[in-house]
């Protein structure tokens, strides 16, 4: 008899250990699983910014822009026919049914064709995505957005055209949680708005 019980305590020891590691390993996979996820939105949502140009020459890069939801134009050579103008660009979270689990997009809208500077014209039911990303933590901002003299803006939405030409740089904030008790991975990045540096008007 105490001999069995030495034995039970051993293999509750043993088993403890056991699920402690297993507990572990799922957190580490995890973990590197929500980093991938977000390296791979931060990289797309990054490279696309810095394609991001003004249709014409009194517009903004920038149709609206918000904490969660910024819709832009971008010079994609790979969804858009040369000169038929930048691709509409509009990235954006939105939930999971009402699970409290949110996905990122980004969806594009190429150019109609025949269009020329000041007359493009977009058809959304031509809308492709370009982007989905897996369980983003949204309790805070994914998007600021910034002035050349480096000041952000504290108001939201951005609306006014004024106001949308004179964004200089945005910042991508993306947060990754794979399951509710999984550990969270925040990537941060900012990205400078090349083409605001040139101003066709002067």
């Amino acid at each position: 008899m105490v001999a069995t019980a030495l034995l039970s305590l051993v293999l509750a020891s043993a088993f403890g250990v056991v699920i402690v590691m297993q507990n572990e390993a799922a957190q580490t996979g995890d973990r590197f699983t929500a980093e991938g996820e977000a390296q791979t939105m931060a990289s797309r949502v990054s490279k696309d910014l810095r394609t991001a140009v003004a249709p014409t020459s009194t517009s903004a890069a920038f149709a609206s822009a918000d904490a969660n939801d910024v819709v832009f134009y971008a010079s994609l050579s790979d969804l858009s026919a040369a000169g038929n103008g930048p691709v509409r660009l509009h990235a954006y979270i939105s939930q999971v049914g009402t699970t409290g689990v949110y996905v990122f997009h980004e969806d594009a809208t190429p150019p109609n064709s025949g269009g020329s500077p000041g007359n493009y014209t977009y058809n959304l039911a031509n809308t492709v995505n370009r982007l989905d990303g897996q369980y983003l933590d949204a309790t805070q901002p994914i998007f600021t957005y910034w002035r050349a003299d480096g000041t952000q803006f504290t108001t939201m939405p951005i609306t006014a055209t004024a106001d949308l030409r004179s964004i200089d740089a945005v910042g991508i904030t993306l947060r990754v949680r794979v399951h509710p008790r999984s550990p969270s991975v925040t990537i941060t990045t900012r990205v400078h708005i090349r083409n605001v540096d040139y101003n066709p008007n002067t």
